[in-house]
């Protein structure tokens, strides 16, 4: 199992990961299916 620590550790980075995906184009604006696209392509591991 995960300590404590590990598990921040890992939602700190995907909160960072999140961030520079959206920032990757900074002028555009996501629907909800677009970002519920998004969040299931990182969870399971796709570009």
């Amino acid at each position: 199992m995960f300590t404590e620590n590990e598990r921040r550790d890992v939602r700190k980075a995907m909160a960072f990961d999140l961030m520079q995906i959206f920032r990757a184009e900074p002028g555009k604006t996501y629907t909800l299916e677009e970002i519920e696209k998004l969040l299931v392509a990182y969870v399971q591991g796709n570009d």
